[in-house]
């Protein structure tokens, strides 16, 4: 029986989100089509006691790699090396999947070939439970579209995407390792060669959110922002080297400035020291405009703006606000 679909599962620590994570994989359905590796990354707890509790019961679908760096970049990389899988994708150890939906994607994913496969997910808020569903805006679900147009609106995430593993080893992906904020890199440097997409009305992640300790929470946007630094700047190497010629090269700009000008409103606005906000702000704005004229042409306004929103010690909370009224308008 061949594998449909691998899902890479890393993990550091996670002994309190295994336990809800992997019994969602567990269809006798699934067995033998779908293949789910957790990557144990040097984890000081049960978690790999856990994994291994799993492979043990479901050796059909389960493998445990123990790994002896704690990387998310460099555990994905080693999964999608080890990936028998016709489509790839990542679920994080503190979310999980909806198994009816899971085995839909999966006969789904049988006989599709496009390259990328975007499915709805919900956002789960940590504490309360609360669902909040996101959905696809203005798309034909089980088109296979050969632009990228809807993706504006439908920005692929890491909790929507799938890829055909194939695509991703023949452009040669691979995540930078040890460092933050590399799901960016994930979900935009494939569609330098993407040539398909489908949608599926499937809800399937669960994504836990209002977790303080995950890296796009508001302090540690600020924490890590030489982190996010290093991906954007990535990001606009393969710009501006020409690395993007396929049907999806304005997407791909389009992400590329996206990713440029939101670290913007991570310097001006999320640094605790406005100065140094400021500082960084301007030598970022300098090194796009260098390194990407085009990108920063798009951006610049919206440098101007966070800007004066900096010098004026205008609050994150009342940057939010004001976000939402002109979104509302």
């Amino acid at each position: 029986m061949e594998v449909v679909l691998t899902i890479a599962v890393p993990s550091y620590n996670m002994e309190a989100h295994l336990p809800k994570n992997l019994p969602t994989y567990c269809s006798p359905r699934l067995a033998g089509r779908l293949e789910v590796l957790v990557l144990d990354n040097a984890s000081q707890d049960r978690t790999g006691e856990i994994a291994d509790g799993f492979a043990a019961r479901y050796p059909e679908t389960f493998r445990v790699l123990h790994r002896q760096s704690r990387g998310y970049g460099g555990s994905i990389n080693q999964a999608l090396a080890e990936a028998r899988g016709k489509y790839f994708r990542i679920v994080d150890a503190d979310d999980w999947v909806d198994t009816a939906a899971l085995e839909g994607l999966v006969e789904r994913l049988e006989t599709c070939g496009a390259d990328v496969v975007q499915t709805n997910y919900r956002r789960v808020v940590m504490g309360t439970g609360e669902e909040r569903p996101t959905r696809f805006s203005g798309v034909e679900y089980g088109r296979i579209y050969t632009d990228f147009a809807t993706c504006r609106g439908n920005v692929p995430c890491i909790h929507s995407v799938t890829y055909r593993t194939g695509l991703l080893r023949a452009c040669g992906f691979s995540m930078q390792d040890g460092i933050f904020f590399v799901d960016e890199e994930y979900v935009i440097l494939p569609f330098l060669q993407v040539k398909s997409l489908v949608y599926y009305d499937l809800d399937l992640y669960r994504y836990l959110v209002g977790n303080p300790t995950q890296s796009t929470s508001p302090a540690n946007r600020a924490r890590y922002a030489g982190h996010r630094e290093q991906v954007v700047r990535r990001l606009l190497e393969a710009w501006s080297t020409g690395q993007a010629v396929g049907p999806a090269r304005d997407y791909f700009f389009f992400r590329v400035a996206q990713a440029a000008g939101d670290h913007l409103t991570t310097l001006y606005l999320y640094l605790p020291d406005r100065r140094e906000g400021l500082r960084r702000g301007l030598a970022w704005e300098a090194a796009v405009k260098d390194q990407a004229p085009d990108v920063y042409r798009a951006i610049w306004k919206k440098g101007f703006l966070l800007r004066l929103l900096c010098r004026g010690h205008v609050s994150l909370p009342t940057y939010e606000r004001l976000k939402r009224v002109l979104l509302h308008k």
